[in-house]
């Protein structure tokens, strides 16, 4: 990870680096990486622990023990397993913050690192592809799941209104197909967006029914969703097919 400084031209790293690193550490291919939503110098960097930089990644401190299965040496391939695949900080409580593991585990912590909760009874043990906490309550908690790296394509989401104590499938009448994320619509509480291996769907009712959004999108996998909170434009971002982008006003108004 880089801090570029565009009117210098230059660039440092700002990932944790030899005198941060501990012996033993896994990261995924894809490494989480967040800035705070309360301090844009605070920084969260996952391996199988959990880094925070309060200095824009200068240095790092270890906030957390392994949060994954630690699946030892024999799981080990070409790319690393037993690594966090998502971090989320709470928009609403500095501190309450949730980790998601590629070996099925869900972690929350909600004292900054102090003290790590495992809330995964309830859930599949599949690779954990997005953690979303409500920006609207902070019991409530999102999470998806895929199976397709054992074949399994069935869909998994689960929400949590008592920070993952327990959890009720509001996969609903979404298709067979992995989900890679879900987000809240941040003008109405009762919107949801989740994004698939095949497309994007929207809820009305907080994941009881769900509704094609794929009109005119490429048939590909949505990693990624974001909502504009101005411009009220849901942001799609495609694997190997560019972004696309949708006016939602029309859902957020819809009676």
């Amino acid at each position: 990870v880089y801090r570029k400084n565009l009117k210098e031209g230059t660039r440092k790293v700002v990932s944790p680096q030899a005198k941060e690193r501990i012996p033993g550490l896994r990261y995924n291919w894809m490494v989480p990486f967040i800035i705070s939503p309360h301090d844009p110098s605070t920084l969260y960097y996952g391996a199988n622990k959990l880094f925070k930089s309060l200095d824009k990644g200068n240095t790092w401190s270890c906030i957390s023990p392994d949060l994954t299965t630690n699946p030892g040496t024999d799981k080990q391939g070409n790319v690393p397993f037993g690594t966090q695949t998502t971090i989320y900080e709470s928009p609403i409580k500095e501190g309450l913050i949730y980790v998601g593991t590629d070996d099925g585990n869900v972690q929350v912590t909600r004292d900054g690192g102090e003290n790590w909760t495992l809330i995964k009874a309830g859930l599949p043990t599949k690779w954990v592809s997005r953690v979303t906490p409500s920006q609207y309550d902070q019991g409530t908690v999102y999470v998806a799941l895929t199976g397709y790296r054992e074949n399994d394509f069935e869909k998994y989401l689960f929400m949590s209104t008592d920070f993952g104590q327990t959890w009720i499938s509001i996969a609903g009448n979404l298709p067979a197909e992995p989900v890679n994320v879900v987000k809240e619509d941040p003008k109405k509480e009762q919107i949801l967006y989740v994004g698939t291996d095949l497309g994007v769907y929207v809820s009305l009712n907080r994941g009881k029914t769900w509704h094609s959004l794929c009109n005119h999108l490429p048939t590909t996998p949505v990693y990624d969703l974001v909502i504009h909170p101005r411009e009220d434009e849901l942001v799609i971002g495609t694997h190997g097919r560019s972004c696309f982008i949708l006016d939602v006003k029309p859902i957020q108004n819809r009676k």
